[in-house]
Parts: structure tokens; sequence; C-alpha cells
């Protein structure tokens, strides 16, 4: 594991140990333990307590960690189908997208 992901776990850690325990008991006791096993031991987080987390200023590791979190333990079942009906449209979006840039037709437009 990269000293990158090392650190991200430290600041999902930290994240963490402000849930209520009521929240955290939602969230899988082994992948608990995996972010406390494999978290940084010399990475300092610079988190904010008085800020939100939305104003936080995380790594984008530990931000998809974090949704990761959400939508695997936190969200109610209905949200997580709304997120995962947003997954599959933005997904469909990126596809359209790298069809018509790398299209057959469209390829060797630019080189002539």
């Amino acid at each position: 594991m990269t000293d990158e992901y090392k650190n991200a776990l430290s600041e999902v850690d930290a994240v963490l140990d402000l849930l209520s325990e009521d929240m955290k008991s939602k969230i899988s006791k082994s992948f608990l333990k995996f972010v406390k096993e494999n978290k940084s031991q010399t990475y300092s987080t610079n988190f904010d307590i008085d800020l939100p987390l939305s104003e936080q200023k995380l790594m984008q590791e530990t931000k998809s960690i974090l949704s990761i979190i959400y939508r695997s333990y936190l969200c109610n079942e209905e949200t997580r189908r709304k997120l995962e009906i947003d997954d599959i449209i933005e997904t469909k979006k990126k596809q359209v997208e790298l069809n018509k840039k790398y299209s057959y037709e469209n390829l060797f437009k630019n080189s002539k």
C-alpha cells in the first residue's frame, strides 16, 4: 500500500473517530480494523473539528473512501439506490463522450 493511501486512511480514521457510536456501529468491524491497521503511523492529519466535513481540506483518496463508507454502511436503501442510478447515468455519459472522441469517424478528422 502506498504512503498516499496510508495517509488517506489516517484522515479517514480521524473522521471515524468523530462519529457517534450508533453510526460507527453500522460500519463493519473488519473495515474499521483495516483502517486502524493500515493507516500511517507518522502522518499528522489537519482535521479541524470546528469546520463541517464538506469544508475540510481532505485528500481526494480520503473523500473517495468516505463516500464508499457512506454508501456501503451509513445511508438508507433509498439513498443507496439513487446513488447507484446516478453512477450508472454518469458512467453512460462518460462512455458516450469517449465513443464520440474516439469514434472511427473522428479519429482521423484532425490529422488532415
